[in-house]
């Protein structure tokens, strides 16, 4: 009864059946972790901690309370401990594939990508039949520059073919009208209609649609609901939550909807859901932004790009997807609402440069740390400021800064940020940074768009893979194609000749954001003139096209 309350979300009564359950068992070790459990999904902490503790009093070797006090742990930002809990998690039971699965996490966010991708490899064998460690694999693959695009692809398609293949033998027919010129409808699925990277992108891609011609559909596959959501309802045409369905269910919801064209958001990403693209619920399947590889998966026939991020050429065979390239940028950006003044440019203030970048740690390669250094090596008086959500953990600022030592840095040039308050100070400080240096293999995206319209420059890297050209499309797009580097060593010179040129940097500092909103990156009706062409071509092949013959009913 108690899971069964669970399962449902309803907390409340869930924990007042376990409590009343430990009355009459308060020696039972599983009802403690259960209970345990539902406060944790209640964020109580503290108290579902203890919950694992008493477990682990009556039974010392209960693994998986010893992975549950590291996951909190890792909440509290204590790295160093919830490695200890994870480790000791899988020496009690060397098969569970959760605490393998944590432990690869928890490497990645550390900047140790060979390890994430052995852990995460690890819980795949244990659980061949869990999706989320395969797409925790191939996701930390992305990061890794020591993985070629070969390599990369493949491993999509191994997770395709156990993910997919076996849900492509219930295909059944679609009735959508096969009338070229109708107004269509557009279902896009994402778990980030929140306050996410990605919401940046689609939000003004929904405002935008010509509603005498589409029909907005968002599905949802999260619960997690905030101000931001509320906006993008309000730019759809129907709104639909899905993250408590089965993908059965909510494939049927999809064709019940009679969608014309679905479109994801996520990819392999957490609570993305391409088994249910799988499903076939439309007869067009697209992927757009949320996920910078294939999927592998052909249920989803189209991948919309740019000419910047994927041309033409040899690039393309690394794709299930048939590539769409939009004409400008593949994606459009709308800022913060409430995004602060650009300052003045810093080194004019304090004779000083500062460099800085706020990606995710793990992007940060010891190739990208080593570049970096150099820079910092050739500019007197220079600091790097980096922030991440990993920096809360007081043993990777440690680690982080040793690396940059070990290339002669100092560790007074480096500074190292966790949160801030609010996002408006997230944004604010890029007033400190005179010039943005941008990670490769995997670029930033938001990161970068934030950073230029705070009037910050970036120097990027331009790669041979889509993750590694987002920087060349964004700086292309509005007019700053010279910061786009093709060596690491001309990377190093780019950021160098900028450093050295205050007047320069200045003059950006007062120009970027205008150049921005004047770039195809922000205008966004003509990005959805340029999207919406895109579905009427992918919906014109698929009338000329036959449907497959009946596979099966579900």
């Amino acid at each position: 009864m108690a899971s069964n309350y669970r399962h449902k979300g309803e907390l409340e009564q869930a924990e007042l059946t376990y409590r009343e359950r430990l009355k009459l068992r308060p020696e039972d070790p599983d009802v403690y972790y259960e209970l345990g459990n539902v406060l944790q999904e209640k964020e109580l902490f503290h108290e579902a901690a203890d919950c694992y503790r008493q477990a682990i009093r009556l039974h010392p070797d209960f693994a998986q309370a010893h992975n549950r006090l590291g996951n909190i742990s890792g909440k509290k930002g204590d790295v160093k401990e919830a490695i200890a809990f994870y480790q000791k998690a899988v020496q009690l039971d060397p098969n569970l594939a959760e605490a393998w699965n944590n432990l690869g996490s928890l490497a990645q966010a550390k900047g140790r990508l060979d390890e994430a991708r052995k852990y995460f490899r690890k819980a795949a064998r244990i659980k061949p039949g869990d999706y989320q460690h395969h797409k925790n694999l191939v996701f930390s693959m992305l990061y890794n520059p020591r993985c070629d695009a070969q390599g990369i692809y493949s491993e999509h398609l191994r997770l395709a073919k156990r993910f997919e293949k076996p849900l492509l033998r219930t295909l059944i027919p679609h009735t959508n009208k096969k009338t070229v010129d109708r107004k269509l409808r557009i279902g896009y699925v994402s778990p980030d209609f929140r306050r996410h990277s990605v919401a940046y992108f689609i939000e003004p891609a929904l405002s935008s649609h010509n509603r005498e011609q589409f029909e907005i559909f968002c599905y949802s596959t999260s619960a997690s609901e905030d101000e931001v959501t509320h906006r993008i309802q309000g730019s759809a045409d129907h709104w639909k939550n899905i993250s408590g369905m089965q993908e059965e269910n909510a494939a049927d919801l999809i064709r019940n909807d009679t969608i014309d064209i679905l479109v994801d958001l996520a990819g392999h990403t957490h609570n993305g859901r391409l088994q249910l693209f799988a499903l076939k619920p439309a007869p067009v399947q697209a992927r757009w932004i949320g996920y910078p590889a294939t999927t592998g998966f052909s249920s989803i026939e189209y991948k919309i790009v740019d000419g910047f991020t994927d041309p033409p050429g040899e690039g393309e065979r690394f794709y299930t997807e048939r590539l769409v390239r939009l004409p400008e940028s593949f994606l459009c950006y709308l800022p913060e609402r409430d995004s602060p003044e650009v300052g003045d440019l810093p080194a004019l203030g304090n004779e000083e440069i500062t460099f800085g970048s706020f990606n995710e740690f793990a992007k940060t390669t010891p190739a990208v740390i080593k570049v970096w250094a150099s820079i910092l090596k050739r500019i007197p008086n220079s600091f790097l400021i980096l922030k991440a959500i990993s920096f809360k953990d007081v043993s990777i600022c440690r680690s982080v800064k040793e690396m940059f030592a070990r290339h002669g840095i100092g560790l007074d040039q480096i500074e190292l940020l966790p949160f801030t308050a609010s996002f408006r100070e997230h944004l604010n400080l890029y007033n400190q940074i005179d010039i943005g240096l941008d990670p490769f293999p995997y670029n930033g995206t938001t990161t970068t768009c934030e950073a230029l319209w705070m009037g910050v420059p970036v120097i990027t890297l331009e790669g041979n893979r889509h993750a590694s050209r987002v920087g060349v499309s964004l700086l292309s797009n509005i007019g700053l194609s010279e910061l786009v580097a093709k060596l690491e060593q001309e990377y190093v010179e780019k950021a160098v000749d900028l450093a050295n040129d205050l007047g320069r940097l200045k003059s950006l500092r007062g120009r970027l954001r205008d150049m921005m909103a004047r770039s195809p990156l922000m205008n966004a009706k003509g990005f959805a003139l340029n999207l919406e062409d895109c579905y009427r071509r992918m919906w014109e092949a698929w009338c000329k096209k036959k449907e497959p013959v009946k596979k099966g009913l579900r």
